[in-house]
């Protein structure tokens, strides 16, 4: 819209039947207090069609990853979405799941959410990325180019997999294998333990880092300067470090969970199992891969743009954006 036409701040949008309502934040609280007073089931009934992104079911499929409130809160929240026009999730993993919890609820199929699927874009550049170095930044880097280097990405939390990759590189580093680890992002939920052992780790800072809080600035020549991503989380709605990641040409090892084979398909190497000698192992052969230039390459993956991904939702909803 023209700026003289977008509706100002504090002035509420007036729906009538024939518009669409898109909720794309995860508020769920907002949203269940909505739904108690009817809000959605009277647009729905007055012809405005209500959709709901969807990141994740992991609160409901795996509680034990979260504290114990997310859980209630996010099975009353999926079950407003369940009862809406539409569920558009970031991924065809998401889509399945959401299919098969919302069957489970004693729905009509006629009154059930439709549930489709978009997947998010991964052009930085062209999002208003943060910006700032640390004043250690050349010095660093310089020392992560010296080596192999391996990069996570994603807040410390029970479903990165942050526990056995970093047990793993402990194996690896009592076996004098030149490497070093660096993790992006910040201490999350239930990780106590894990984040002491981080900070008191002895090789933090000369073959194990810790980045908490940093910009998309320098994140971005991480990439650039890092051997290969890890991905090891058990549970994702999309996993946009693999994007992010094929972006800079980085190769990828990632678990192989379905949504990571969805987004990185034939461009990412796959590992299994949970145990610290199943990832040591297969970093070991990645190396062995490395030095006879075997390794398979990220390059080629395809990945969206902010604007494919906006278009992509877009259809979704039944809508085409104007070039």
């Amino acid at each position: 819209l023209p700026a003289s036409d977008a509706p100002q701040a504090n002035n509420p949008a007036l729906l009538s039947k024939g518009d669409i309502l898109f909720c794309a934040d995860l508020n769920a609280g907002l949203i269940i207090a909505a739904d108690k007073e009817l809000y959605f089931q009277h647009l729905m009934s007055s012809g405005i069609q209500v959709f709901f992104q969807v990141f994740d079911l992991l609160p409901i499929l795996h509680p034990e990853w979260f504290p114990e409130e997310v859980a209630p809160l996010h099975v009353s929240w999926a079950k407003v979405v369940a009862n809406s026009s539409g569920a558009l999730c970031i991924s065809k993993s998401v889509a399945n799941e959401f299919n098969a919890w919302s069957e489970q609820l004693s729905l009509p199929v006629n009154k059930r959410a439709s549930s489709q699927y978009f997947h998010l874009g991964a052009d930085i550049e062209t999002s208003s990325p943060s910006r700032g170095m640390p004043n250690n930044a050349t010095r660093l880097l310089s020392q992560l180019s010296s080596s192999t280097t391996f990069l996570m990405v994603g807040t410390i939390e029970p479903r990165k997999g942050h526990q056995q990759t970093l047990d793993a590189f402990n194996k690896l580093w009592r076996q004098n294998t030149q490497v070093n680890l660096v993790i992006v992002g910040k201490a999350g939920w239930l990780m106590e333990d894990l984040v002491d052992s981080i900070r008191l780790h002895p090789k933090l800072n000369h073959r194990l880092f810790w980045l908490e809080g940093i910009s998309d600035e320098f994140l971005d020549q991480l990439y650039d300067t890092c051997a290969c991503l890890i991905a090891a989380s058990e549970g994702e709605g999309f996993g946009l470090p693999l994007i992010e990641a094929s972006h800079h040409h980085l190769p990828i090892i990632a678990r192989d969970i379905p949504v990571f084979k969805e987004v990185a398909g034939e461009f990412a190497s796959y590992f299994s199992g949970t145990s610290t000698d199943s990832l040591a192992t297969h970093i070991n052969a990645w190396l062995e891969g490395l030095s006879e230039g075997v390794v398979i390459s990220s390059n080629n993956m395809p990945r969206l743009s902010w604007r494919k991904s906006t278009e992509m939702l877009a259809c979704t909803m039944g809508l085409k954006l104007s070039p």
